[in-house]
């Protein structure tokens, strides 16, 4: 009897433990369910308040900016219209809150580049960078940061070493192809933006980044425009540089090497310094012209909109549409 009374009472008590332990589950289940509730209303209360007070969502406009196209939709494989005839209507420009906006990616290597691909043949040089055309035989684009300091230096007389680019893999233009062609060896990146280095100014001669040019172009208003970009950069510190060729479509070519002898030049300049950023762009003909700069300022979609290039792709949305839809000829004229 002895041995059955303890029997049944070890097994009362380990009923007991058992149901003992299942009470405090079921009560640590429903702590953690009220904590997680009350999180999510105190989020939710947070949420509210500051979509309510605006903080959520930063504002980069007090207006809202309405893009300029000029020309307006312009279709690549029609004729481009002429520029510098009439000057572009006045665009109210866009105030934005630069204050409110980070810079950090200026500092990237490639910010002044315009959107490229790994396969895209891209040349880095010291001082400047280009992607350069097998089709048309020179650089769609070359990009670079013009320095007040640099620009401030003593600078070097240019020695006219035009040479071969080795690095261009398919074989660049050579100087016989502008031999008795009537067109000037015209530099796409100035050499005159480089000559406070003598390396840097010898690295401007390479034939990957010269351009068929009519002379009466390359020694006459696109050369103002070059001595007008330095005297920008001087003012401002520095300024982001891409100038190339408009090439999207098949042109006259010269040489064996069948250089296309482009219709129009563009040049896009961008300063990032605040309080003031701005841009600017410019599209010409390749021809003589003695009309004024402004004349020429056209926005920086209009450019896109002409070659397929996407400029400065690392910039938001909200600043691009600023930078380039618009017409900010007087915060630089």
């Amino acid at each position: 009897m002895a041995k059955r009374k303890a029997a049944v009472s070890s097994r009362g008590t380990t009923k007991r433990k058992t149901t003992s332990g299942k009470k405090g589950q079921k009560g640590g289940f429903s702590l953690w369910r009220f904590s997680l509730a009350l999180i999510i209303l105190v989020g939710l209360g947070y949420g509210y308040l500051a979509i309510k007070e605006e903080k959520l969502i930063p504002s980069f406009f007090d207006e809202e900016v309405t893009p300029v196209l000029t020309p307006e939709k312009v279709d690549p494989k029609e004729e481009v219209p002429k520029s510098g005839k009439e000057t572009p209507p006045k665009q109210e420009e866009s105030k934005v809150d630069f204050d409110t906006y980070d810079l950090y990616f200026t500092k990237a290597f490639d910010f002044a580049w315009p959107a490229y691909e790994a396969s895209q043949a891209i040349v880095e040089r010291p001082y400047y960078t280009l992607r350069y055309s097998e089709e048309h035989e020179q650089a769609l684009w070359v990009a670079y940061i013009l320095y007040a300091d640099s620009l401030k230096q003593t600078t070097f007389e240019r020695k006219d070493d035009f040479r071969e680019d080795s690095r261009i893999k398919t074989g660049s233009a050579s100087l016989s192809d502008y031999k008795g062609s009537g067109y000037d060896r015209g530099h796409i990146a100035p050499a005159a933006d480089f000559s406070y280095s003598e390396f840097a100014l010898s690295q401007s001669f390479f034939m990957s980044n010269m351009s068929p040019q009519d002379p009466s172009f390359n020694r006459g208003v696109w050369k103002k425009l070059e001595d007008q970009v330095r005297a920008w950069a001087m003012k401002n510190d520095q300024v982001y540089v891409v100038t190339g060729p408009v090439l999207n479509k098949t042109y006259k070519t010269i040489g064996s090497n069948k250089v296309s002898v482009p219709e129009y030049y563009y040049k896009i300049i961008l300063d990032m310094r605040k309080p003031e950023i701005k841009a600017i762009a410019f599209l010409m003909k390749n021809e003589k012209s003695s009309a004024p700069l402004s004349s020429f300022v056209v926005t920086i979609d209009s450019v896109e909109q002409l070659t397929g290039l996407d400029f400065f792709p690392g910039i938001s949305d909200e600043l691009e549409d600023a930078l380039e839809g618009s017409l900010m000829t007087s915060k630089w004229f």
